[in-house]
């Protein structure tokens, strides 16, 4: 997956990403193989992928 790039949730779901509920963030969580990528929502079907990180850091 490309950062700055559009996708439909179809697309994130069929790469394996699983998505996350998480409290207090606007924004779109996936995980898959010890990385956490952040979505945001762009209208009511696309998705922008804006950043990607190790899940460590994440839920530390």
């Amino acid at each position: 997956m490309i950062i700055n790039y559009n996708y439909s949730l179809a697309q994130i779901e069929s790469t394996g990403l699983i998505e996350k509920a998480v409290k207090n963030l606007k924004a779109c969580i996936f995980t898959k193989d010890q990385k956490v990528y952040f979505f945001e929502k762009t209208t009511s079907e696309t998705y922008r992928l804006y950043s990607v990180i190790n899940e460590r850091s994440f839920f530390l």
